[in-house]
C-alpha cells in the first residue's frame, strides 16, 4: 500500500471576495499545522522565493495560473493535482522542505507573499554557510572545470530541446483532442442505433421491441456495457500529454538552475578581475565556494534528472499500452454482447 505524501492539498474552497472570487486548499501533512489554508498563488509565490534565494540549485517547477476561472470542478480539479506533484517533488529534496522559506510558508499567515518576502536579505556568507549545510556531502576532489564543463554542455543541449518539446507537445494535444471527438462520434452512433431501432426498426418487427437489440431495454449486459464505454474509456493521450508537460516544465526548471549558476560563474569572473582588497577578497573568495558546492550538487542533480526522466519515459510508454488495451477491452466486451443477442444470432 502507497505511503501517505509528507505533503499535499486537498479540500478545495471557493470565497466570494467582491466582485471576484478565489479557491484555497486545505494543506496537510505531518509537519503541516492544522487548518492551514492556501490558494494556487501561494505555491507560485513559494517557488519564486526559492529560485531567488537558491541560486544554481534545481527547484522543481509549478505550471503559471492561467485565467480560466476558479469555479469549475475540471479546473480545481487540475490545479490539485499539479500543486501536488509540485509538494511531492519538494518532499524529495530534503534541503528546500527544510528550509527557511518553506518553514515561513507553513506560518498560518494570510499573506505568503508578504512573510516570504520578510526573509533577510542573503550575502555570500550568509549563502557558503546555507550551501555548506545543506550539501555536506561535497567533495574537495571533485574536478569542477569537468562539471562545469559537462553542464555547459547539458544546458546548450536542452535549450535545443526545449522548443522541440514544446512542439511536440501541441501534436498530442491535437492528438488528444482528436481522439476525444472520435470516440465521442463513436458512442454517439451507439446511443443513436437505440434512437433508430425505436424510430424505425419497431415499424419493420410489427411493434415487437423483442426483435430489437439496443432498444430493448431487457438486454441488461449490453445496457451494462455501454454504460461502461460511456464511462470508463480513457483517452491514452490525456496521459501522455500530461507526462510531457511534467517533462517541459522540468526541462524549464532545469534550464532556469544551470542559467543561474551561469550567472554566478559571470559574476564571480567580473568580480576576480577587479582584484580588489578587503572586504571584497572575502565575497569573491566566498562566491566561488558557493559556485563550486553547486556544480557538485548539479552534477548529482543532473543524473538524478536523467534517471527519473528516463524512468517516467518507460513507465508512460507502458500506461499507454495499457489504456489502449483497457479501451479494446471494452468496445470488445460491447461489441461480443451485441453479436451473441439471440436475434442476431439466430439470423446467422
Amino acid at each position: 500500500m502507497e505511503s501517505e505524501p509528507e505533503m499535499y492539498v486537498t479540500d478545495p474552497v471557493y470565497t466570494k471576495d467582491g466582485v471576484k472570487g478565489y479557491t484555497s486548499y486545505t494543506l496537510k501533512g505531518s509537519n503541516v499545522p492544522e487548518n492551514l489554508n492556501r490558494r494556487y498563488r501561494d505555491f507560485d509565490a513559494l517557488r519564486k522565493k526559492l529560485v531567488e534565494r537558491w541560486p544554481g540549485v534545481f527547484i522543481p517547477n509549478i505550471p503559471h495560473k492561467k485565467k480560466v476561472g476558479n469555479k469549475g470542478k475540471k479546473i480545481i480539479g487540475m490545479r490539485i493535482e499539479m500543486i501536488n506533484r509540485f509538494l511531492k517533488k519538494l518532499s524529495k529534496i530534503d534541503y528546500l522542505i527544510n528550509s527557511d522559506e518553506m518553514q515561513l510558508f507553513l506560518q498560518n499567515s494570510s499573506s505568503v507573499s508578504k512573510t516570504l518576502d520578510g526573509l533577510k536579505l542573503q550575502n555570500y556568507e550568509d549563502l557558503l554557510k546555507k550551501y555548506s549545510t545543506a550539501f555536506s556531502d561535497f567533495d574537495e576532489n571533485f574536478d569542477i572545470k569537468a562539471g562545469k564543463e559537462d553542464q555547459d554542455k547539458f544546458l546548450k543541449k536542452l535549450n535545443e530541446i526545449y522548443p522541440k518539446i514544446k512542439n511536440f507537445r501541441n501534436i498530442v494535444l491535437q492528438a488528444k483532442d482528436r481522439y476525444k471527438n472520435e470516440q465521442e462520434n463513436y458512442l454517439d452512433v451507439i446511443n443513436m442505433l437505440s434512437l433508430y431501432e425505436k424510430e424505425t426498426v419497431i415499424n419493420f418487427v410489427n411493434n415487437d421491441e423483442n426483435k430489437l437489440v439496443f432498444f430493448n431495454m431487457k438486454n441488461h449486459e449490453l445496457c451494462k456495457n455501454i454504460s461502461n464505454a460511456q464511462e470508463q474509456v480513457i483517452n491514452p493521450y490525456e496521459r501522455l500529454y500530461d507526462a510531457i508537460t511534467e517533462d517541459y516544465l522540468n526541462i524549464e526548471a532545469m534550464v532556469e538552475a544551470l542559467e543561474k549558476l551561469k550567472d554566478m560563474q559571470d559574476i564571480y569572473n567580473k568580480l576576480n578581475k577587479k582584484k580588489e582588497k578587503e572586504p571584497k577578497e572575502k565575497e569573491v573568495n566566498d562566491l566561488g565556494k558557493i559556485i563550486k558546492i553547486a556544480i557538485f550538487n548539479m552534477q548529482n542533480t543532473i543524473e538524478n534528472f536523467k534517471t527519473v526522466s528516463l524512468d517516467n519515459y518507460y513507465a508512460e510508454l507502458l500506461r499507454l499500452d495499457g489504456d489502449t488495451e483497457k479501451n479494446a477491452t471494452i468496445f470488445d466486451s460491447l461489441w461480443e454482447t451485441v453479436v451473441k443477442d439471440k436475434n442476431i444470432s439466430e439470423f446467422n
